[in-house]
């Protein structure tokens, strides 16, 4: 798609299965139901939509998935669905790992960033082995010292191989990363949780990432289970939400399979979505 001066892509790591009671929280599962059907085990199906930003002289990449690097346990209690994956998507696109020049994680839980890294020849080394990779400090403070809860979505292998390669950067602003992409701090999901804002030619897509994670959790108390700060989630949606609104942005959803992005609205002091396709 094009986005005034960028093109735009929404490449896929694939699927994944989480349970619907972590997902949604203290909503009664009478109620989420309706838009998210679980499977026998509770389980309820997320995709893993990465964007993919081209400038004329950048590659950028947000969010890099799952990855592969998980024991049969895991993918069990996951399901995980590569049936299609980051690396094959973008070789549709004729782009190679070695072409990505910026990696943003939103944060570090490991089905947004296990795509940062890949086992080659028995060793876990970068996979976008030319690119700088950014992440907020507080996300990098608390991923790097886990708390009992935290620390079964934390994988140092993650990012440890980044650093040490010398590609990863921490962010303690709401920087621009090129001029026209900034990176915006939306904490509550995690303390260091950033969103990130593509604006261009008057128009305006927001990677709202796990501030929202599917178009079935835009009602405002709609929080999921794994946000450690759910009033912050709260307090900060709402600020996000308004200025959507009242500027027209356009919201991608990481984890929505089936509709991955649209445009917000208030009606009787209600958001709602109108969905919008990725071809229009």
């Amino acid at each position: 798609m094009k986005w005034g001066q960028f093109n735009v892509h929404l490449v896929s790591d694939g699927y994944l299965w989480l349970d619907g009671g972590a997902m949604f929280g203290v909503v009664p599962k009478t109620l989420w139901q309706r838009k998210s059907i679980p499977d026998e085990k509770n389980r309820i199906r997320l995709a893993l939509n990465c964007l993919l930003i081209q400038t004329p002289e950048k590659n950028i990449l947000v969010d890099t998935g799952c990855g592969f690097k998980y024991t049969d346990k895991e993918l069990e209690i996951y399901q995980l669905d590569h049936s299609t994956d980051l690396v094959q998507e973008l070789g549709k696109l004729e782009i190679a790992p070695g072409d990505i020049d910026i990696v943003i994680n939103t944060h570090y839980h490991f089905d947004h960033c296990g795509g940062n890294t890949r086992v080659k020849e028995g060793e876990i080394v970068p996979t976008f082995h030319n690119a700088i990779h950014l992440v907020r400090r507080e996300e990098y403070d608390e991923a790097t010292n886990p708390n009992p809860r935290t620390a079964a979505t934390y994988r140092s292998h993650n990012w440890e191989p980044v650093e040490k390669k010398g590609l990863l950067q921490i962010v303690d602003q709401e920087d621009q990363v090129v001029s026209g992409v900034t990176l915006v701090h939306t904490p509550g999901h995690t303390l260091g949780h950033q969103s990130v804002k593509l604006e261009s030619q008057g128009k305006t897509l927001f990677f709202i990432a796990d501030l929202c994670p599917t178009t079935a959790h835009i009602s405002l108390p709609w929080i999921m289970g794994f946000d450690l700060f759910p009033l912050t989630t709260l307090e900060v949606r709402e600020k996000i939400y308004r200025q959507a609104v009242d500027e027209k942005w356009l919201i991608m959803f990481e984890h929505d399979p089936d509709i991955p992005f649209g445009y917000l609205s208030c009606e009787d002091n209600k958001y709602v979505l109108d969905p919008v396709s990725w071809d229009e």
